[in-house]
């Protein structure tokens, strides 16, 4: 329905609200009276003020001639420019600021929470795993999550206790399952005896290749990185004092 026909039938509809009748109103408009003619028979019935006191006679005229007059009416297609102004009109109601605000903020507001689902999920998923494990990055990273929002020293040194108490466990299981990993952990220098360093009650080779910095001495706090065999032989990589 086009702007002009719509403005045609508005000024019809208020000419037969007005007691003109709908034979002159059609005279006065004849390239829209095939249009027009249903849609102002059905307008007098709508605008009857008391329908239900019209006679039955008068009402069942009036919608004979009505639908009559329906039938008439050639069959419309839109086309595809009707189509595309349809939309056209739909978007602009629709694309306005408050909308697309509200819009951004609910697609934010989804993405930040689904997010923040699949982080516990995983993080739950990942708090037995061992290091080789395919989640346990995503445990070593929800740590590391975790101190950097610890704002006190008290609070981020107890979880660097917690944490490294948890690599100390990891080393103790992966002993018991045989398997080889890269391994990571801190702790005090028991015994310093050649080649073989006994940390936190670790046994570490001390190979050729291990790089030792700062010339850490029993009961010094140390910091090793190094390959855990399936022989249960830890090799240590790096051995660094730390305090």
């Amino acid at each position: 329905m086009t702007d002009r026909f719509e403005s045609i039938l508005d000024e019809s509809i208020s000419a037969l609200q007005a007691g003109v009748p709908i034979e002159e109103i059609l005279a006065e408009v004849p390239d829209y009276a095939s249009e027009l003619r249903p849609l102002l028979y059905a307008a007098m019935v709508l605008a009857d003020p008391n329908p239900e006191l019209a006679p039955e006679e008068r009402k069942a005229a009036l919608q004979a001639k009505y639908m009559s007059q329906v039938a008439e009416l050639p069959p419309v297609l839109p086309t595809f420019g009707n189509k595309a102004q349809a939309v056209f009109r739909i978007m602009r109601r629709r694309l306005t600021p408050k909308t697309v605000l509200n819009d951004l903020i609910t697609v934010t507001i989804t993405i930040f929470l689904t997010l923040a689902m699949t982080a516990l999920i995983l993080s739950y998923a990942a708090a037995n795993s061992l290091p080789g494990d395919f989640l346990y990055g995503v445990k070593r990273i929800s740590e590391n999550v975790q101190l950097t929002f610890a704002f006190s020293a008290e609070r981020r040194t107890a979880l660097e206790d917690t944490f490294n108490q948890r690599r100390l466990d990891e080393i103790e299981e992966l002993i018991q399952q045989n398997r080889a990993a890269v391994v990571k952990f801190k702790g005090a220098l028991n015994t310093k005896v050649e080649n073989l360093w006994i940390i936190e009650g670790i046994t570490v080779v001390i190979s050729n290749d291990t790089l030792i910095e700062g010339d850490p001495q029993e009961n010094d706090m140390v910091e090793v990185i190094g390959l855990l065999r399936t022989n249960n032989v830890l090799v240590a990589d790096t051995v660094k004092k730390i305090r």
